[in-house]
């Protein structure tokens, strides 16, 4: 990363009293686990406020992190009022009065001052932050209705955007994109460095580890760089609690994933030609399973983490209402070509995976029609080896 981007978002945080740190609606143990060691660094200076917020629940995977049980799920709310004033260095008083169903502000300026009406201009804050910080968002939307209903207030602060992706469409006042880490605790860890804040203690230090564990698989991902080892060493010497770490993320896995995985590789079955992978998943999977709709995201990188070189993966979902829906996994080849192909099939981004409608009167209907859809996606991958 370059330098330069790592000091300007130094600068922001410094300058800003009240900071908000947010993950994307559906949030990754890497994006969580830096928020949490940022707001740990971030604290340790006097005279900040520091609020931390996931739109959906706090993984459970990841609340044994120190700080994990702050995590809010929407920000705060308290209004201000900004009045702008041309020509004018300073005000000689503030008036507060009551009126019947609301209250009267007056500021009185020096005298020999002449005030109109065109030297003021008024703006209104819904939320107190002078700052925010975006870990492991594509873009604004990855928040949901969190953005969309608070468009204005992102529009008009400044924002911090952390992430490693190469789709990340550097949305931010200041970005720090670094797509040859392969993690955004990595970042992360380069940011509060920078910060000067006292030594990194454990607690900030697991919750980096963490996020290093969560995104390199620890360590087994092809992506893993030699950055990612060396940072994870310098957190070992500053005391990370690493067993804690391997024990919550690596080697405890809930029960339903592995009934539901296991299905899922029963039915798993590939295109030779084309590298992609797909399988089915019914209602009764999930019931028999004790596993969730929503748990699809998960079952989905259990897969890919077991297959190499593959162009797409893909599960079909078919609901009790007989409505099928495909979820799908792009490979290194096509993953700079995800807003091209999320155009093409119509689908809608979740959780990192393309989710298309499949219309069909049948499973097998379903099935051959989202093997074309997959088929037809194909030669972008060989085009981007060209």
């Amino acid at each position: 990363m370059s330098l330069p981007e790592v000091q300007q978002a130094v600068a922001v945080l410094t300058r800003a009293s009240s900071i908000l740190l947010l993950v994307p609606e559906k949030t990754s143990v890497d994006s969580f686990s830096s928020m949490i060691a940022l707001s740990l660094a971030l604290t340790k200076i006097e005279n900040k406020e520091v609020h931390c917020v996931s739109p959906s629940h706090v993984p459970q995977e990841l609340q044994f992190l120190p700080g994990s049980s702050q995590v809010l799920m929407n920000p705060q709310t308290k209004p201000s009022i900004i009045i702008d004033i041309a020509g004018i260095a300073a005000i000689s008083d503030i008036k507060q009065e009551h009126l019947k169903g609301g209250m009267r502000v007056q500021l009185v300026l020096n005298e020999g001052i002449e005030a109109t009406a065109d030297l003021i201009e008024t703006h209104i804050r819904q939320m107190p932050y002078d700052a925010i910080v975006l870990f492991g968002a594509s873009d604004l939307a990855d928040l949901g209705p969190l953005f969309t209903n608070h468009a204005d207030f992102f529009y008009n602060t400044p924002i911090i955007n952390i992430d490693h992706k190469p789709t990340n469409e550097h949305f931010g006042t200041v970005n720090i994109v670094d797509i040859t880490a392969s993690s955004i605790a990595e970042i992360t860890y380069e940011l509060i460095t920078a910060l000067n804040t006292e030594d990194i203690d454990a607690d900030i230090a697991t919750a980096l580890y963490a996020g290093i564990i969560g995104a390199t698989q620890s360590f087994q991902k092809p992506s893993t760089n030699p950055h990612a080892f060396q940072v994870a060493a310098e957190l070992m010497g500053m005391k990370a609690r690493t067993e804690i770490v391997i024990q919550q993320l690596i080697k405890t896995k809930p029960l339903f994933l592995l009934k539901l995985a296991g299905r899922t590789y029963a039915r798993l079955r590939h295109d030779e030609h084309g590298r992609f992978f797909w399988s089915i998943l019914r209602e009764l999977d999930f019931t028999e399973s004790g596993a969730r709709h929503d748990h699809i995201p998960l079952v989905m990188q259990e897969l890919t983490n077991n297959i190499s070189g593959y162009n797409a993966a893909s599960i079909l979902y078919e609901d009790n209402a007989k409505q099928y829906t495909l979820y799908i996994s792009l490979g290194r080849g096509l993953g700079k070509k995800t807003k091209e192909i999320q155009e093409n099939l119509g689908a809608r981004k979740e959780n990192k995976l393309l989710v298309v409608p499949i219309d069909a009167p049948s499973l097998e209907e379903a099935e051959k029609r989202a093997i074309i859809k997959m088929q037809s996606i194909i030669p972008l991958a060989l085009s981007s080896r060209a």
